[in-house]
């Protein structure tokens, strides 16, 4: 199998480029909201990893 992507007959694969072009206001909440993410997926990462050395600690 190559490792191009082939839809199902009858589909249709629709796809939308488009660049920003913030102010600087706006750049500015964009990195506020992306180092925002950031922060919560390491949280849940932290946690997840926690209840896992969690539930093996008690296993043993």
């Amino acid at each position: 199998m190559s490792g191009k992507f082939r839809p199902r007959p009858g589909f249709v694969v629709q796809a939308y480029k488009f660049a920003l072009d913030p102010n600087a206001g706006q750049e500015q909440a964009l990195r506020s909201h992306c180092g925002a993410a950031r922060a919560a997926y390491n949280w849940a990462v932290s946690w997840v990893t926690a209840s896992w050395w969690q539930r093996k600690a008690e296993a043993s």
